[in-house]
This record gives structure tokens, C-alpha cells and sequence, in this order.
């Protein structure tokens, strides 16, 4: 769905009152009304303008997978050009509902331990697809009662190389009038693009910033995450001490646990060192199984000796709860597949 204001001026352009579109917005966001047709208030022939020329949704569901425990639903969805992506409801027993969207049709990033860093990337996505996401679970909420009270960018995609598209797709989901979601309850998680956290600490200072970071040292960073090669640790750094002195606010470094490669006792402590003195928490991820050869996860063991080396240092930690790893929605494993 647009933005009110283009609905206003589509009706407006076309000889109706600007009006309606405040009750197309309530229909759709409030009562949950996902067709023209079921919305009494409006006249036909602006159900039939609308239909014609600004329909509800810019996506459409393909296929739907819900995990065994019933707290994951990851709907694979179709977009105008028959490009497809995933998007993720997760219901935690706190009470919140999140979804986890994606901003790209595939990944440029090319991490060696994300499914979807396998697939070539194919385009952006506009801000209605990525908004759009959270609208299609959101009415499904809906009939139980239920609302979405949490967003993350951490589907496909790197939102920050989609920067203009998503500032639109927050502002839509932030707006009053439409899901009116909190500041506060949108993560935006970014492998570590400079120019992208530079100008979001000015836009979004309210937004959650995350840094998938995964690494204590460019040598193992440059192995894992090609990204870092452009923009190395001492530079990403500096750009996160900056981002905290402009916006007061926590930064959470994601890092996924990779046996043999990042979860040493040795790398916890550089990692610990790295962080000294940082408004920060870290997210430790255990890694959850693709089809990616050569790599694999760390045992729980490797991860609470890693966790304790942070908390000894005085790092914040916590360790991420994984949901729908049975129907392969979990991090990291998102692909954009039947």
C-alpha cells in the first residue's frame, strides 16, 4: 500500500474527495479490510478506480510454511516481476510479534555463511514490497485479536544498499495513520556499509541499529564477509563511536558462532577488545545449517565459554534465541526458493 498522501492525490486527480483515502487507510489498517470491494464506505466507482490503479498489495503470497512449534511463519511471496523473496513472522513467548523483512531480491554481500549470500543479486526493492511485508502478516494478526509490535531488516538483502527505498518503507511503517509502529521496535541490521550508517545516525536516530559484525579482526572479517575489504574494522569502528555520540543510543553487534573459524577463546577476547568501552551489546547467533558446504556451527559449549569471556570483560551479551530453523527460516537462511 502507498502512502496516504498518494492515495489522496490519485483520488483527487481523478475528481474524488481526498477523503476517502482516510477511510481506505481505515478499513485496511484498523479493521483489517484487505479488499476494495468489502469496504462499505466507499462508493463503487472508487472501488473501481482503486482496484484498477492502486491495488492493496505490490506482493503476493506463493507459498506459506509454519514451523512445528507454531511460533514461526515464513510466507515466500511474488513480486510484479515474478522475483521472489521471504518474510518471516516470529512469535516469542515475551509477547512480541516480529517480522523479519527483506529489502532485496537476493544479496550482493556475499557473506560465506548466508544462504542468501549464494543467489546472485537481481534488484531492490521498492518501499510498498518491503512495508508491504509487514502489512500481509499484520491482517492476518488481525483476526485473532493481535498486532505486529516488532520490525527487523534482517531478511534478504542489505538494506543499506537500498537506503532510499527503506527510509520510505520506516517512514510507512511508523506512519500514525497506517501500522504506527515504534521507533524503538525497528531494527535496521547492516554488514557494515560506512556512507549507510553515517547518514541513518542523522535520519533514524531512534531506529535500532545493528552491526552484523561476526568477526574480531579484518584477517578473519575479509575471509567471511567480502564487504569488509571495501570498509575494515578501524574504520567501522570509528563510524560506530560516532554513531553513539550522535545519536545516545546502544549498538548491537550481531555474531554468528563458526566452528573453527570465529569461536575461539582467542577470538573472544579480541573481540572483547575491540568493544572495550562501547555503548554496545553483542548478539551472540548460533549458526543455523544451510545447504553451505565446509561451514558448520558451534557447539553449546564453545558458545557459553565465548559468552563468559565477553561478560568477564564487561561486554554486554545476550544469546539469540532461534526460531524456525525446521522450515528453514531462521538467520541466515533465507534463499527465496520453493
Amino acid at each position: 500500500m502507498k502512502f496516504l498522501s498518494d492515495l489522496r492525490l490519485k483520488l483527487t486527480k481523478n475528481g474524488f474527495q481526498a477523503y476517502r483515502a482516510n477511510q481506505v487507510f481505515k478499513d485496511l489498517f484498523k479493521k483489517g479490510i484487505d479488499d476494495y470491494n468489502e469496504m462499505t464506505t466507499l462508493p463503487a466507482d472508487v472501488k473501481e478506480l482503486l482496484g484498477k490503479n492502486m491495488p492493496i498489495f505490490s506482493i503476493h503470497p506463493v507459498q506459506e510454511n509454519k514451523s512445528s512449534d507454531g511460533a514461526t511463519n515464513k510466507i515466500l511471496f511474488k513480486l510484479s516481476d515474478d522475483s521472489l523473496i521471504e518474510a518471516v513472522l516470529m512469535k516469542f513467548n515475551d509477547g512480541r510479534n516480529t517480522v523479519c523483512v527483506s529489502s532485496q531480491v537476493g544479496c550482493a554481500m556475499n557473506c560465506k555463511f548466508c544462504a542468501t549470500g549464494t543467489l546472485s543479486f537481481t534488484r531492490n526493492l521498492t518501499y510498498e514490497e518491503i512495508a508491504d511485508q509487514v502489512l500481509y502478516f499484520s491482517l492476518i494478526l488481525n483476526k485473532t485479536g493481535e498486532r505486529i509490535n516488532h520490525v527487523v531488516y534482517m531478511g534478504m538483502g542489505e538494506p543499506f544498499m537500498n537506503y532510499d527505498e527503506m527510509s520510505k518503507s520506516i517512514n510507512m511503517l511508523r506512519d500514525s495513520v497506517a501500522l504506527n509502529i515504534g521507533s524503538r521496535n525497528i531494527t535496521v541490521s547492516t554488514c557494515g556499509i560506512i556512507p549507510g550508517i553515517k547518514k541513518f545516525s542523522k535520519e533514524f536516530d531512534q531506529v535500532n541499529l545493528a552491526i552484523s559484525l561476526h568477526a574480531p579482526s579484518d584477517e578473519i572479517r575479509n575471509e567471511i564477509m567480502p564487504i569488509s575489504k571495501k570498509y575494515p574494522l578501524d574504520q567501522l569502528m570509528k563510524t560506530c563511536e560516532d554513531y553513539i555520540q550522535t545519536t545516545h543510543r546502544r549498538i548491537t553487534f550481531e555474531y554468528v558462532m563458526l566452528a573453527g573459524i570465529n569461536d575461539s577463546e582467542k577470538n573472544a577476547y579480541e573481540l572483547a577488545s575491540l568493544l572495550r568501552g562501547m555503548l554496545c551489546l553483542v548478539n551472540i547467533i548460533p549458526y543455523n545449517e544451510t545447504s553451505i558446504k565446509n561451514i558448520k556451527g558451534s557447539d553449546k559449549k564453545k558458545i557459553n565459554k565465548f559468552k563468559n569471556v565477553l561478560l568477564s570483560n564487561h561486554i554486554q551479551v545476550t544469546v539469540r534465541v532461534s526460531l524456525g530453523q525446521d522450515i528453514n527460516a531462521a538467520c541466515g537462511q533465507l534463499a527465496g526458493k520453493k
